[in-house]
């Protein structure tokens, strides 16, 4: 045997023990003799070099052993999903994907997550459509679409909510502002002075929740008209009219500049969210590609140099480690580091200020 007999066979005999609690037990399970279990689970150590299960004490996972089943179980679950894809298409059941987007979601992101789809299921057709956040919400429960690309947070309960893309805050202002000067802007020089443009009509839930934590930092919002247009909501903080919030990645009119709030780091998430349940089989498994996708690109972009200087120190902070000043504060890292947000919901996170 060989490390390349790490078998789905075997992958499911170290979940069974783990499972089961005893080699007896998960024989049982997965319709072998505890002789044959136990034999190869042996030989599978010998071959790797490495103790899965601790027999000192039962079946006790070593270190190395929750490595693997980890993999097991992530392994399994991605097999049997696509096992369930290609019957599906075989069996001429594989319906549309119907996926919802907010306006806030960026055209990047849309780009990728059609790219993706289109490459992990070719002959497959998805059907986008767009809509407010909370009137795609209630489409994913009412099953008149399969899921959908939202900002957060969101109100409903019981859909999965996972992370795609994490973006930082800034201040937009004019570049010979005073405050332009300082790395970062003590939050009471924004007073009565910020406005939130893009929230109050399309994601009232982000507007509420912008407006909490602004009044965390003894903020009180300067009054304003919402508006979408972000060339408008730049060209009136060029103006002097206020400051705003905006992308750290979005493009700026010559003479304005960007700056953190201090003491803070505050992120728009965009997350794609289905039904817990759904009758989709290609669904879970694109979610969970695109997890990895995206989890990958955001390591790949912190490694990146930081374009502006001033804000380069601050900027060092991964947004991960600022729990309580996002907007996802229901948010939790998953085992492996990524940003799985788990069912049951409720206020959530944020996306797009300003966007």
């Amino acid at each position: 045997m060989s490390a390349d007999h790490l078998e789905f066979r075997l992958l499911k005999y170290i979940v069974a023990v783990a499972d089961a609690g005893s080699f007896t037990a998960a024989a049982q399970r997965v319709h072998v003799s505890q002789s044959t279990l136990s034999t190869q689970i042996r030989a599978l150590e010998d071959v790797l070099g490495v103790q899965i299960f601790d027999r000192e004490h039962g079946t006790k996972l070593t270190s190395e052993g929750k490595v693997l089943l980890r993999y097991a179980r992530e392994g399994l679950k991605t097999r049997e999903r696509i096992v369930r894809t290609v019957q599906a298409i075989h069996a001429g059941k594989m319906m549309p994907l119907r996926l919802g987007f907010t306006p806030f979601v960026q055209k990047a992101l849309l780009n990728s997550v059609s790219e993706m789809y289109k490459d992990l299921l070719p002959e497959c057709d998805f059907v986008p459509e767009s809509g407010d956040t909370d009137e795609l919400t209630n489409r994913i429960h009412e099953d008149s679409i399969d899921t959908a690309l939202v900002t957060l947070p969101i109100v409903q309960d019981g859909l999965d909510v996972t992370v795609l893309e994490r973006e930082r805050l800034l201040v937009c202002m004019r570049n010979d502002d005073p405050l332009a000067e300082s790395e970062a802007v003590p939050p009471k020089a924004l007073n009565g002075k910020i406005s939130i443009f893009a929230y109050q009509r399309h994601h009232p839930a982000a507007y509420t929740r912008l407006v909490e934590m602004f009044n965390g930092l003894g903020i009180t919002p300067r009054p304003c008209k919402p508006t979408m247009n972000i060339g408008h909501v730049q060209w009136m903080v060029k103006e002097g009219v206020c400051y705003s919030l905006i992308r750290a990645s979005r493009p700026l009119m010559n003479g304005l500049a960007t700056r953190p709030i201090a003491g803070v780091d505050w992120t728009i998430d965009t997350a794609i969210v289905a039904k817990v349940e759904n009758d989709n089989p290609a669904l879970s498994w694109f979610i969970e590609e695109l997890a990895k996708h995206f989890r990958t690109a955001a390591e790949m972009t912190e490694k990146q140099p930081i374009a502006s200087a001033r804000i380069r120190e601050a900027a060092k902070n991964k947004v991960d480690d600022t729990k309580e000043n996002q907007l996802a504060l229901f948010a939790g890292p998953d085992a492996d580091g990524g940003v799985r947000h788990l069912r049951k919901l409720s206020p959530y996170h944020k996306e797009v200020l300003d966007e």
